[in-house]
């Protein structure tokens, strides 16, 4: 954990360019296919290329400083917004490579080996990630980080990971995502 990792108007810029552009959030399912699922009830925006300015590519090369882990494998960044009721239920965020529908993800594009947590604001009740056979749960406040590391040393993927991101009970709660590779992408931008 990070305290004050991002400032407040860091923060505030992030999702005043993201309320205009929310979406539902999506998951890779067990077959490899992008979709809108009841696992995941929040909305989302994601930060390709030509949707970069200044101070998401900063935050971003701190979080490549701060993990030690190179700017091209980090993938595209995902502002997260979650209304009171709304969660992403108990997921890992690693590909299982025990699914077939995972193969063609880790040989073109890695393993998530990593994920990187900003929390956007303040002023919600509940939201927390928990993280239930850790027996852990977070909250942040506004620009603190959580860096989860979702592998073990040897690179497999570590069950203990399994994590969800709780429903406000009251407020939004906004967060910035920042899900790490193994790898830099071939060619095909990463999927959600």
């Amino acid at each position: 954990m990070i305290e004050g990792f991002a400032s407040s108007a860091e923060c505030k810029w992030v999702i005043d360019r993201a309320c205009k552009r929310l979406r539902p959030a999506t998951v890779v399912n067990r077959s490899g296919s992008l979709t809108v699922e009841a696992v995941r009830t929040n909305s989302m925006v994601e930060h390709l290329l030509p949707d970069m300015d200044l101070v998401i590519e900063a935050i971003r090369t701190r979080i490549s400083a701060a993990t030690r882990l190179p700017l091209p494998i980090l993938e595209a960044s995902q502002v997260l917004h979650y209304a009171p009721g709304q969660e992403f239920k108990p997921h890992h965020d690693y590909f299982d490579p025990a699914l077939p529908g995972h193969a063609g993800e880790l040989d073109q594009l890695g393993q998530r080996i990593a994920t990187f947590l900003i929390w956007l604001n303040d002023g919600y009740t509940g939201g927390e990630t928990e993280f239930p056979r850790a027996k852990f749960s977070f909250r942040g406040k506004m620009g603190d980080a959580l860096f989860i590391a979702n592998v073990d040393r040897t690179g497999r993927p570590d069950p203990s990971t399994l994590h969800a991101g709780r429903p406000p009970l009251s407020g939004e709660k906004w967060i910035f995502s920042q899900w790490i590779r193994d790898k830099a992408p071939s060619a095909a931008p990463a999927q959600t």
